[in-house]
């Protein structure tokens, strides 16, 4: 496990990249070095903060291998904290205090890798198959996405451009455009069989809000997947 620490970051820039997400890339020193999966503090200078405060956990979407900048990726509503963000301008500085967390790539595991992702919940699988692309990992994996909507599909081009042999990602929306061609609904038991080689050997990394989280810990679960076969990050409240 990497040491966490506390430093300082300049907005390089903000990038809209769905209905209501954006991204926003910082600079990146050396010396701030991170394993696929980890997330990280921000604090902002708010001067009327709301219950929650000056501060919030992002997942990294960017990969150690990007060196030139680490970006987080996030839904913009109408809290204090998101309003404040979404103002942010080139230059500015925000705090920073990481990294932090478990939920990390194992390069070492020779089963196959199984990512369920709802929503923003996408984020540290694409610093995870970013990173396994770049490496040229030899690891079996398949990445699911659930979205709303094709709009709210964010990365979809960029993971689509990188999908090959060992690397599978597969979409699915809830309330499609009568043109959408891909799998509908949510992520179950028959998509996880259907595109999976297999499933009862794969180990299972979910990310997403709380409620998702859960529910595709019950299912893949209702297929006998044992415990040690299991990772989880729910992501709390906006």
């Amino acid at each position: 496990m990497l040491s966490s620490g506390t430093f300082t970051a300049k907005l390089i820039k903000k990038s809209k990249v769905s209905r209501d997400a954006y991204s926003f890339y910082f600079e990146r020193s050396p010396a701030f070095q991170f394993l696929p999966g980890q997330y990280i503090k921000m604090t902002l200078n708010i001067e009327n903060p709301d219950e929650r405060g000056n501060s919030r956990f992002f997942s990294i979407a960017s990969s150690p291998t990007e060196k030139d900048f680490m970006m987080i990726t996030t839904r913009i509503i109408q809290s204090s904290f998101k309003k404040t963000m979404a103002e942010l301008k080139q230059g500015d500085e925000v705090s920073i205090r990481g990294p932090y967390g478990t939920f990390t790539l194992d390069e070492t595991e020779v089963r196959p890798l199984a990512f369920l992702a709802g929503g923003i919940g996408i984020t540290p699988f694409r610093n995870m198959s970013v990173y396994a692309s770049h490496k040229k990992l030899k690891n079996k994996m398949t990445l699911f996405a659930s979205y709303s909507t094709f709009q709210d599909a964010i990365f979809y081009e960029e993971l689509k451009s990188i999908a090959q042999d060992n690397f599978k990602f597969i979409v699915t929306i809830t309330k499609p455009d009568p043109d959408w061609k891909g799998e509908t609904g949510r992520i179950d038991i028959e998509k996880i069989k259907k595109h999976i080689e297999n499933p009862q050997e794969s180990v299972y990394y979910i990310a997403g809000p709380e409620s998702m989280a859960q529910s595709m810990s019950e299912i893949v679960k209702s297929m006998g997947i044992s415990e040690n076969q299991l990772k989880i990050e729910s992501f709390p409240g906006y």
